[in-house]
C-alpha cells in the first residue's frame, strides 16, 4: 500500500482515531503543519482551542499566531500526539508536536476573520495555514459574573437538525436570541449564533446559485471534484427555509449574513448487515462575502468491528444572489453529474460500498 502525506488531517479531529497514518520519511527542509482548530467558516464565540500539529525533518522552533494578518502571539507546542509520531517517525519529536492555546473569539468584532497560524523550523523555513470564520458575541467581550446570565423568561426548542435554540436569554443587561449546534471537533454543542432579540435582520430571500470545488478528501471512496446547485430560500425572522434544488434545507441567518442550512439526514444499509451509514448534509457560508461551504459528512456505525468513524466530504467556493430568468438558465445548463442531488446520490453509492474507513483514499 502506498503511503501518502495526508493533507486531509486539517479536517480530522484526532480524537476519532478511526484513520490510519501510513509512515512517512523525513526529507531535508521538510515541513509539514496541521491547522486543526478553528475550522474554515465554522462559527466561534467566548473562549475556544486553536490547536493542530507541526513537524519538520530539522525540528520546530516556534507556531505563531496571526489575527486578520497581525502577528499576536507564539503558540505553546509541545502537546502529546502519539498519532502524529507514529506517522512521521523520522521527524523530531513528532510524536510531541501538537500545539494548543486558549483564545478569546469574543474579543474580536462580530463578523468574518481569518486566523493564520505559522510554523517556523530550526532552520528559519516556514509554512502557513489559515482558516477564515464567523465571530458571534455577546455586547460585552468578557461577562465575569454568572450572576449577569438568566433564563428566566427565556424559551428552549429544538429543530429536526439537532439545533437548539433559546430565545429571550438575558447576558449582562440585555435580551439575546441564541443558537447552539452540534460541533464535531469539539463533541459537544457550541454557540453558533447570537442575535439580540427583536434586532431586524435583512431579508436575504431569493433565488441562489452556488458552484463549488472539492477541498478536503479524506473519505475512502471516489466523489465529484466540483458541483453546482441553486437554492430556493425564504426567510422568517432569522429562520430560513426553501430547497436545493428538490431537497428541503432549513437553518439560520444573522445580521452579518452568515447563514447555515441542514438537509434531512439519511441512514442506509451498506454491503454488510452489521454496518449502518448516516450522510449529513450542510451548506454554509455569508451571503453578502460570497462565499459557501458544503459538506457531506458520512458516520459509519454497527456491530461489526471495522465499522466506525467519521468521514467529512468538503467542497468551498462562491454563492450569488440571481433573478428567475438566470436560475431558469442555469438549471437547463446544468450537466447533472455536477448537481447537489447527483453529488449527493453518487458519495452515497460509494459509501455504501465500503463500511472500512481505515483504507487511505488512494
Amino acid at each position: 500500500m502506498a503511503c501518502h502525506r495526508f493533507a486531509f488531517l486539517t479536517a480530522i479531529p484526532a480524537t476519532l482515531g478511526a484513520f490510519a497514518l501510513c509512515a512517512s520519511t523525513a526529507w531535508a527542509g521538510d515541513l509539514i503543519l496541521s491547522l486543526e482548530e478553528p475550522t474554515t467558516n465554522s462559527t466561534y464565540t467566548g473562549v475556544a482551542n486553536i490547536r493542530g500539529w507541526a513537524v519538520g525533518s530539522a525540528g520546530i522552533h516556534r507556531v505563531e499566531l496571526y489575527v486578520d494578518g497581525a502577528l499576536k502571539t507564539n503558540i505553546p507546542i509541545g502537546g502529546r500526539r502519539t498519532d502524529v509520531g507514529a506517522a512521521y517517525p523520522s521527524y523530531p519529536n513528532s510524536a510531541d508536536s501538537g500545539f494548543s492555546m486558549a483564545f478569546n473569539y469574543s474579543g474580536l468584532a462580530a463578523g468574518q476573520h481569518t486566523i493564520r497560524v505559522r510554523a517556523v523550523d530550526q532552520e528559519g523555513t516556514a509554512k502557513d495555514s489559515s482558516a477564515t470564520l464567523n465571530v458571534t458575541r455577546f455586547d460585552n467581550a468578557f461577562i465575569l459574573d454568572p450572576a449577569r446570565i438568566s433564563l428566566d423568561g427565556a424559551t428552549i426548542s429544538h429543530d429536526s437538525s439537532r439545533s437548539i435554540f433559546i430565545n429571550n436569554m438575558s447576558a449582562d443587561g440585555k435580551t439575546y436570541d441564541i443558537r447552539l449546534d452540534w460541533r464535531t471537533a469539539l463533541q459537544g454543542y457550541a454557540i453558533t449564533q447570537i442575535v439580540p432579540t427583536g434586532e431586524q435582520v435583512q431579508d436575504f430571500s431569493g433565488t441562489y446559485r452556488y458552484a463549488v470545488a472539492l477541498t478536503s478528501d479524506p473519505c475512502s471512496f471516489s466523489f465529484p471534484a466540483n458541483g453546482n446547485a441553486t437554492l430556493e430560500l425564504q426567510q422568517n425572522g432569522t429562520q430560513l427555509s426553501g430547497n436545493v434544488e428538490t431537497t428541503p434545507i432549513s437553518g439560520t441567518v444573522d445580521s452579518q449574513g452568515n447563514f447555515s442550512l441542514t438537509a434531512p439526514a439519511e441512514e442506509l444499509d451498506t454491503n454488510d448487515p452489521n454496518c449502518k451509514m448516516r450522510n449529513d448534509s450542510r451548506v454554509q457560508g455569508n451571503f453578502i462575502s460570497q462565499n459557501v461551504v458544503v459538506e457531506f459528512i458520512f458516520t459509519f456505525f454497527g456491530s461489526a468491528a471495522s465499522c466506525s468513524g467519521q468521514c467529512p466530504v468538503i467542497y468551498q467556493g462562491s454563492i450569488t444572489k440571481i433573478n428567475s430568468a438566470a436560475a431558469s438558465r442555469a438549471n437547463s445548463t446544468d450537466h447533472e453529474e455536477h448537481s447537489f442531488a447527483s453529488m449527493r446520490q453518487a458519495l452515497l453509492n460509494n459509501a455504501k460500498e465500503r463500511r472500512n474507513l481505515l483504507a487511505p483514499a488512494r
